[in-house]
Order: C-alpha cells, then sequence, then structure tokens
C-alpha cells in the first residue's frame, strides 16, 4: 500500500506512529497510550477490522447498541466519530484515517498496525470480519445453528401488552420454524424468560446461538417497535430494525423481520402455507385470554389445567374464529381428560375444538397434533397408522413441535418401531423447554432391554418429577424384569399412595408374585384388576401384564387371549415380546410366531421415517 500523500500538503503518518493493541484494549500513537472510551474502541475495532471498506450507520449501529433499541443512535454516532479523530489526530474535512461517504458511514483509510491478542505483533489483515453476524461462520461448521425469539419488552407508556410480547414471538416462530439447518425454540421455551434478563444471558441459559429480542416503546399514543438478532458467539448484533406499530394490527412487520433474520443467517425463507391463516385473533381480548390459557397449557398441573380452559373458552367465545385457541384448548381438554377426569364431557369437547379448528384452518399444525392425540386415546382405540399420519403432517407444516416428536417417538415404540421410536424422541430434543430428551424415551430403552439406560433415566425423571405416575409405573416394570423385588416393593408402597386402586399397577404387583412363584396372590392380583374399571394409563398395558401373570403361571392358550386383546387395544411392541421373560411360556404357543410376523407386515420400518 502506498503511504505517502500524494497531495505534497504534508506528510502521511508512518505505520509505526498507530497501533491498536486488542490484546491490551488500547491505543497508542507514537508509543504512548491515547485514553478511549469504550464505544469508540469498539467503532474503531470494526472500523479497522474493515478497513478501506465502507461501514454503514446501520451496521455500526447494530454493533454498538444491540441492547439498548430506542436510543438516538444518530446523534451518538456523530459523537464517537468525534472521539476517535480527536484521538487520532484526524480532522473530518481532511481525513487521514477515518473519511466520511456521506449518508452512507464511514471508512478506515489510515495506515494502523493492529496488535492480535493471540498473535502479539501481527497485523490484523485489511477486510478481516466484515460480517458482524458472523453468518459464514455459522454455514462453515458443523454443529447446528439454533434461535430462540423472546417475547418483547414493555417500555414507556404502556402498561398492558393483552398478550401482545408473547405474541409477538409466538408468531416469529412460527414463520421462522422451518429454516433449514436452523433449530428455532418453540414458544414454550420462552414463557418464563425474566423481562429484566439481557440477550446474551438467556442465550447462555437457553443453550442458543442467536436470539431475536426487541421491545415496544409507547409515548404520547405513538408506539415504535424495535427488533434484533443477537449473536451470543461473536457477541454482537447483526441486525436492528425500528417500526412505527399499529397496535391495532400489531404483527404486521412479522414477515419482514422473519426475512432479515433469515438473511442474516444465511437461509431461505419459506412462503407461507395458503392454507394457513393468521395465528393470531384481531381481538386483542381474545389475544390476550389466549396467551394467559397457551402459559398454563402445558403445566400438567390440575389447578393450572383449570386455570388455561377457562382462558381458552374466553378466547373463543369472543373470537370463534380464532383457530389457533380452539387447538389448544382442544389439547387442554384431552389431557384434563386422560389424566385426570375421565368424564366424557372433557373427550367430546376436545373433539369438537379439534374439528372446529381444522375447519378454520386445515394448515394449522397444533390442529394436526391435537387431532393425533385424540386418535391415539382409547376412544378411538388407539389408531396407531392414523395419529402417525396427522403427526407427520404437523411437523411438516412446523418442523419445532416437541409434542409431535414426543407423541410420534411414544406411538413408534408401542407398535415395536423401536429405532424409529428413539429417533423421533431425539429429534425432539433440542426443541424442548429443557433442551434435553423427553424422559418417556426410558419405555424405548426398557422394551429393548437396555436396562442400564432405562435406570438412568428414570432416576432423572424421578429426581425431576418424584410423584409422575409413569416413571413409577416403568421404574416398577423394570424392577420386576431385572429382580430387584427390595425396589420393586418400594414403588408399590409409593404407587399405592399415589393410584389407589390403579389396574395398571396391581396387574404389575401380580407379575412379581408370578414371577417369585406365588400363584394365588398372583391370581388375586389378576382378578381384582379385571374387575375395577378405573385406570390412569391404558388400559392396554393391564391386560399385556395379565397375559404375562398367566403366562408365568403356564396358562399358554389363555395368556395368548389376553396378548391379543393387549394387541387389538394399543400394545404391541413385538420386539418386547420377543424378549420379555414373562412370556417364555407363551412362546412356546404356535401362534405366537404367526402374531409377531403379522405385527412386522403391519408395521414395517420406513413407517415412522419423516
Amino acid at each position: 500500500m502506498d503511504l505517502s500523500d500524494k497531495s505534497g500538503s504534508r506528510p502521511r503518518p508512518r505505520l509505526d506512529d498507530v497501533e491498536l493493541d486488542l490484546g491490551r484494549y488500547e491505543l497508542r500513537r507514537g508509543g504512548r497510550r491515547v485514553k478511549l472510551e469504550r464505544k469508540p474502541m469498539e467503532l474503531l475495532i470494526l472500523l479497522v477490522r474493515r478497513r478501506e471498506q465502507l461501514v454503514s450507520r446501520q451496521d455500526i449501529e447494530a454493533k454498538l447498541w444491540h441492547t439498548d433499541l430506542f436510543i438516538d443512535t444518530e446523534r451518538n454516532i456523530n459523537n464517537i466519530v468525534r472521539k476517535i479523530r480527536r484521538a487520532l489526530g484526524d480532522h473530518a474535512a481532511k481525513p487521514r484515517y477515518v473519511e466520511t461517504v456521506v449518508g452512507k458511514g464511514y471508512r478506515f483509510i489510515g495506515p494502523i498496525r493492529a496488535i492480535s491478542p493471540l498473535y502479539p505483533g501481527a497485523d490484523l489483515p485489511e477486510g478481516a470480519g466484515g460480517n458482524t453476524a458472523g453468518a459464514d461462520d455459522v454455514t462453515g461448521r458443523a454443529e447446528r445453528t439454533s434461535l430462540a425469539v423472546l417475547p418483547l419488552r414493555l417500555l414507556g407508556d404502556l402498561e398492558d401488552d393483552k398478550g401482545l410480547c408473547l405474541g409477538f414471538a409466538d408468531a416469529s416462530v412460527s414463520r421462522l420454524a422451518n429454516l433449514e439447518g436452523v433449530d428455532v425454540l418453540p414458544t414454550s421455551t420462552v414463557l418464563n424468560v425474566a423481562g429484566s434478563a439481557t440477550a446474551p444471558e438467556i442465550a447462555l441459559r437457553l443453550g442458543v446461538r442467536f436470539v431475536v429480542h426487541g421491545a415496544i416503546h409507547t409515548s404520547k399514543g405513538e408506539s415504535r417497535l424495535s427488533v434484533a438478532l443477537f449473536d451470543c458467539r461473536s457477541q454482537s448484533t447483526c441486525f436492528i430494525r425500528k417500526y412505527v406499530l399499529d397496535i391495532n394490527h400489531p404483527f404486521a412487520h412479522i414477515d419482514d423481520i422473519a426475512a432479515h433474520t433469515a438473511r442474516a443467517l444465511k437461509r431461505p425463507l419459506h412462503q407461507r402455507s395458503l392454507q394457513s391463516r393468521a395465528r393470531y385473533s384481531r381481538d386483542p381480548l381474545a389475544y390476550a385470554e389466549f396467551m394467559e390459557g397457551y402459559r398454563r397449557s402445558s403445566s400438567g398441573d390440575p389447578r393450572l389445567l383449570e386455570e388455561a380452559t377457562q382462558h381458552l373458552v374466553n378466547a373463543v367465545a369472543r373470537d370463534p374464529a380464532f383457530a389457533l385457541a380452539h387447538a389448544t384448548l382442544s389439547f387442554v381438554c384431552a389431557a384434563r381428560h386422560f389424566e385426570f377426569d375421565p368424564i366424557r364431557n372433557w373427550l367430546e369437547k376436545a373433539e369438537f375444538h379439534c374439528q372446529r379448528a381444522l375447519e378454520l384452518d386445515a394448515g394449522l399444525p397444533e390442529g394436526h397434533v391435537a387431532k393425533a392425540f385424540l386418535l391415539w386415546g382409547p376412544s378411538k382405540n388407539f389408531q396407531h397408522i392414523e395419529a402417525i399420519t396427522e403427526l407427520k403432517r404437523a411437523l411438516a407444516l412446523q418442523k419445532n413441535l416437541p409434542h409431535a416428536y414426543n407423541r410420534l417417538g411414544t406411538i413408534l415404540a408401542h407398535i415395536g418401531l423401536l429405532d424409529q421410536a428413539r429417533a423421533m424422541y431425539e429429534m425432539g430434543g433440542p426443541f424442548d423447554p429443557r433442551k434435553t430428551i423427553s424422559h418417556s424415551i426410558a419405555q424405548v430403552y426398557l422394551w429393548s432391554g437396555e436396562y442400564e439406560l432405562a435406570r438412568k433415566q428414570l432416576q432423572r425423571w424421578r429426581a425431576e418429577n418424584p410423584a409422575s405416575k409413569y416413571a413409577i409405573h416403568f421404574g416398577l416394570e423394570l424392577a420386576i424384569l431385572t429382580g430387584e423385588w427390595k425396589e420393586a416393593r418400594g414403588l408399590l408402597d409409593e404407587a399405592a399412595k399415589l393410584m389407589q386402586d390403579e389396574p395398571l399397577i396391581i396387574s404389575l404387583q401380580g407379575v412379581m408374585h408370578a414371577s417369585m412363584g406365588k400363584s394365588e396372590q398372583a391370581l388375586g392380583c389378576m382378578n381384582q384388576a379385571c374387575t375395577n374399571p378405573k385406570s390412569f394409563g391404558h388400559a392396554h398395558h393391564t391386560y399385556y401384564q395379565i397375559a404375562c401373570i398367566l403366562s408365568l403361571l403356564d396358562r399358554p392358550e389363555v395368556a395368548f387371549e389376553w396378548l391379543e386383546r393387549s394387541v387389538d387395544t394399543g400394545f404391541a411392541c413385538w420386539p418386547f415380546f420377543l424378549k420379555d421373560p414373562c412370556l417364555k411360556n407363551l412362546r412356546r404357543h404356535p401362534q405366537f410366531e404367526l402374531l409377531v410376523s403379522s405385527l412386522q407386515a403391519k408395521y414395517p420400518d420406513h413407517l415412522g421415517l419423516l
């Protein structure tokens, strides 16, 4: 590079005159340190990294104010550039270091020695680090890119967001969900994000690289929306976008924000499905009620599910065409029916609202998930293939639905496709609110004969939720299969307190007695289980355990009839049938091989592939 001043007015500065020491984070002129505040130093580093290139004011804004979304950047940038020029002894009229490109930004044109923190004395290459988003780095690495969209923050006069802040996150997640090679966390992962936490803190907490965050500032009746994309790895902001916000049409800018996000990540943004309606209601009160219901919909707590139901009922009453509210209400009613209150009224409500959701929006992913939950249940006699079809359709529409992956894993495990079931649970892990694989994968380990993996998973499950009925059930089954009778008795005592007279547990107790040669007690448990219709779980497991009791007591003919009943009502895990020591006597039955062959043909390996 020619360092001479061809105008002849005065000599250009020499290379050794100015040093930017990145390791010490200081600027030196002629070997003496020049004081420079943090933001001027950050901007100087950015300009030097992109030497001889235009750095736009938008790039500077994104670099310096990735969290202060409503600062007066125009005036602040001018002040910061003045401080840099003063430190360098530069002048705007005759720039030797920082050149102004009117209406665009700035360009660093002078010689400078940039000392790397890793390689002391090395010059920073010209043009290095031009992409503050680090998107090239994203596409060049094998690791998957992850992104979360946070609820908006409220600033200024607006006190009640009427569901807008969380609704923004949900609408954005829905729009970005199918970005190729990007794990976009579902809205459920950000329900409890603290409004005071910064984007870097939340990125670290959620385990993601990128965070879309923003705020609404309302003053004197005018609302402004500011949204940014933050890169946790480079600790820089990829872009900031600002809009005038119409509170009556709050999601009008979602497509533009999604387009900028996709562009920053260098991913194509797929067009919206023509079938899919807007996910939000134009009635702000209906949307506010929906969001209150949605926050409580996945709690698993009967009190919170009751509150969720009321909020969602209010939402669809105010806006009967609100498809997403209908789908969520269907899911909540189904959960209340299957888990806590098995009266038919809840089931009928779940079916009505599911049907209504899909009538309003055939392309609504949550509508298809709700339908699958109903198809794979006692009232529909566990329609495996139909439920799998609905879940695949939901994931084709939106790939970040943890409920869909977990339900697929459970269904596939029940029909013997254990490897595919494991894959579905693992695929759903990145989208789980805890960023972990569902504890329900324990059933895959158990039925595959991987007892140590099952034990570890169940220990984690119990540590997280000691009163989980399902964890106790699978733990008891594992203890019986491995002959750990002391452990089994302890779990039976726990189950008796939580699930009194539960046929699923009573029949397992019968399996334990039969395994220990106590035939009279085993038959007593079997008869008790048969005469009690109450059950928190699916009756097909009770039928299977009765088959195990009778097989252990060497009554293969009647045991086989119970096994067939188990298969006909939803439990057809033939690989487990081949391994379970309780069915040893039954495997000699001439019809056993025919049953297994028919199940292999009915549920081929490719059935679980997405």
